[in-house]
């Protein structure tokens, strides 16, 4: 995912807003419940430092809209959503790992461009009628051979000897036929595979599933164990809503023209039956304490709604930094809390 062209410093300003669970309630219920997908991963000379208080360094950044990535789209959920919203609710957790909106332009550690969007399912009609038409050629087959043997063994019951049909009996020309045309559908299926293969490889690796269907795909898939394997298929498989926060080194992606990349967290929730404005905020919440951290592999588990509707969100927008650093301050400390 390249980064998109970043206004001049646009720090976010987070003042009057209502980020916090309402009255600090969580839903106990699963039905209330998000189930996120998250994988996180960071450069590996990128290293995080906690000072005397066990508290993480500061680290400032600046923050890109960078839409929907590759192959996905925005649907008419998420266009009622104004980008804003997100980064309000990002900035907010963003600073409780220590990340903060950058104040001097002059002291801008990460560019933070976040990717969100909703992915295509896999519904090909063509990849439906292939399966159809396999199976239908393999029964059809086996019918047909079943028939020519019968044919020949009345016809060598029937038949004297020496005056053997040469040519095979109807039966058999059909059942040549049908072995014909279920290689042909077989051919035509093996290429359908493919590109179902490679739909699932873009998504999986969108949404950092790649590694764990990769080891889900092994002898234990064939042992018992294929269960989780077909739970992350589905999970791609289906379209879900998605929020990638990727954090590139400031001066050499900007200033530079250079992108490099420090760490990136990936989030995703199913999208059939969850509404991305009051859900949203639940994918942020439970993924934010692996900003700029390292999961183990996919992280997949409930976590309860956490109660903010991304429509009804209420900023003051987006802006440069005028005041002075006594405000800076302030801003700073109001944020952390």
């Amino acid at each position: 995912m390249k980064p998109t062209p970043l206004r001049p410093l646009a720090a976010i300003v987070i003042a009057g807003l209502l980020l916090s669970p309402v009255g600090s309630v969580f839903a106990s219920d699963d039905e209330n419940s998000v189930l996120t997908s998250v994988f996180a991963k960071t450069a590996k000379d990128y290293k995080r430092v906690k000072d005397e208080k066990g508290r993480w360094e500061r680290e400032y950044y600046a923050m890109s809209n960078g839409g929907p990535a590759d192959g996905t789209i925005r649907d008419n959920a998420q266009d009622k959503i104004q980008f804003v919203a997100i980064a309000t609710v990002l900035a907010q957790h963003l600073a409780r790992q220590g990340y903060f909106p950058a104040t001097d332009p002059d002291k801008v550690d990460f560019l933070l461009v976040v990717n969100w969007g909703r992915t295509m399912p896999f519904a090909d009609p063509t990849y439906r009628d292939g399966l159809d038409n396999v199976i239908s050629s393999m029964n059809t087959m086996g019918t047909k051979n079943q028939l020519a043997q019968q044919a020949r063994a009345a016809a060598a019951t029937a038949t004297p000897t020496g005056n053997a049909n040469l040519t095979g009996s109807t039966e058999d020309m059909e059942a040549q036929a049908s072995a014909s045309y279920l290689e042909n559908n077989m051919i035509i299926q093996d290429m359908l595979n493919r590109s179902r293969n490679q739909s699932n490889a873009r998504t999986a690796t969108l949404l950092g599933y790649m590694g764990d269907i990769n080891d889900a795909d092994g002898p234990r898939r064939y042992a018992g164990g294929g269960d989780l394997y077909d739970e992350l298929v589905a999970d791609i498989e289906e379209a879900r809503y998605y929020i990638i926060l990727s954090a590139f080194d400031f001066k050499r992606t900007v200033r530079e023209s250079q992108p490099k990349l420090r760490w990136v967290t990936r989030m995703s929730m199913r999208a059939p039956g969850n509404s991305f404005a009051d859900k949203a905020a639940s994918m942020i919440a439970y993924s934010a304490s692996r900003f700029g951290q390292n999961t183990d592999g996919l992280e997949r588990k409930l976590y309860p709604q956490y109660k903010v509707n991304l429509e009804d969100l209420r900023f003051l927008g987006i802006a440069g930094w005028q005041g002075p650093p006594e405000a800076e301050k302030k801003t700073e400390q109001g944020a952390e809390k």
